[in-house]
């Protein structure tokens, strides 16, 4: 084992002790201090579960992040290897992007934020990154498209950043799901980076995904009482992890012609572990939109919505989209390898729309055997139209 496996070692062990040890006296703080979610409303879960479990996410990763560094600089007696000034400019603004949206997530899972200030706080967040000169410089050859120009790349980087974050706050509806996703996006950027030699950004995913499995365990199987209960991630963890995930493929995307990506580049396999939650948010704004419903207004059209409503409970539900996401990884993977950006983007949408076709057909199968689906899972402050409920 080489020297960096070591030390990549110790920087994923670092993650996950930090994060059990800290956990606990999250879990004991939000309890002490009535920092929790109650149930009803939208919310599916029973009781009363605290929601900070996303405050560990950034302090423990930074601290992972500067140990790798600090650990390279003493057992490899140099630097970190392929590190330069424009990697590290693009490591310190997106470190304070990533504070930022800490900071107002606390702030929502705290005292609640207006949409509004959250979305200027994303596109300021989101702009840091262009201005350290990280923007979408290609589009990995579709539609013929290959160079793109900055005053196209950095809105489009812009716009990018803000709709993975959302989207990855947005899919945070059952236990174990957005961690789930993004368990196997960072495990996905982790491998993808050690691939091309990029030991830093290898060390952030790695960092990430060590805390991650942490709270995943608590999330899935933690159980009210004791030092190892329920607890969620809140805004603070969902908006952190979005951020950086757009972060990683957005640096990813500027490998264009590496030899694991021969044909469309990085771009579109790095997005196949997200295109789940990404797909969705587009399917929920188009049927709020067709509905004529707010836009930004919180209801039950979700994937993992459709789903129980389609007769899963809430770990079916987990289990299934978190396999499906895999289904994506592996799409992406052999799609990417055979043909350009075009067949990997017509590929996730086929299997998009056959996940959707079999599950509506399983929505129609459940409410003809039970007809109060349709009452019990509709959002009763926004209901959907009873003839828009099991389509689309």
């Amino acid at each position: 084992m080489t020297t960096l496996a070591i030390i990549y070692l110790l920087t994923f062990a670092c993650s996950v002790v930090m994060g059990a040890v800290a956990m606990p006296h999250i879990l004991f703080i939000a309890h002490r201090r009535h920092l929790i979610d109650e149930s009803g409303g939208r919310h599916i879960h029973k009781g009363a579960v605290p929601r900070l479990g996303g405050i560990s996410f950034l302090p423990l990763t930074l601290i992972s992040v500067l140990l790798f560094n600090a650990l390279c600089v003493f057992l490899l007696d140099a630097e970190v290897k392929g590190s330069d000034t424009s990697t590290f400019l693009q490591m310190q603004l997106a470190g304070i992007g990533a504070m930022l949206l800490y900071l107002i997530g606390a702030a929502d899972d705290l005292v609640g934020v207006n949409y509004k200030r959250k979305f200027v706080a994303q596109i300021f967040a989101a702009s840091l990154l262009p201005a350290g000169g990280l923007w979408f410089e290609n589009v990995g050859g579709l539609f013929g498209i290959e160079a793109v120009p900055a005053w196209v790349g950095m809105p489009l980087t812009v716009f990018f950043v803000v709709y993975v974050t959302n989207a990855v706050n947005l899919i945070d509806g059952v236990d174990g799901l957005a961690s789930g996703i993004c368990i196997l996006a960072f495990t996905v950027y982790a491998a993808s980076y050690m691939f091309c030699d990029r030991p830093v950004f290898a060390a952030v995913a790695l960092a990430v995904l060590g805390v991650l499995m942490v709270f995943f365990a608590f999330n899935v199987w933690g159980r009210d009482g004791g030092g190892f209960g329920k607890i969620f991630m809140g805004d603070t963890g969902s908006l952190t992890l979005g951020y950086m995930a757009s972060f990683l493929i957005l640096v990813l995307s500027q490998y264009r012609t590496h030899s694991l990506f021969p044909e469309t580049g990085a771009l579109w396999f790095a997005l196949s572990p997200l295109a789940i939650p990404l797909l969705d948010v587009v399917r929920v704004v188009v049927s709020r939109y067709r509905d004529r419903v707010p836009l930004f207004k919180a209801d039950r059209r979700h994937i993992h919505h459709k789903l129980l409503r389609a007769g899963l409970a809430p770990r079916g539900v987990r289990w299934t989209l978190l396999l499906l996401t895999i289904w994506f990884i592996g799409v992406g993977t052999v799609v990417s390898q055979m043909g350009g950006a075009e067949w990997v983007v017509l590929a996730y949408l086929a299997s998009w729309v056959v996940m959707h076709l079999a599950i509506n057909w399983r929505i129609r199968r459940m409410k003809q055997i039970d007809p109060s689906l349709e009452e019990r899972f509709a959002n009763r402050c926004n209901t959907i139209a009873p003839d828009r409920l099991f389509k689309f």
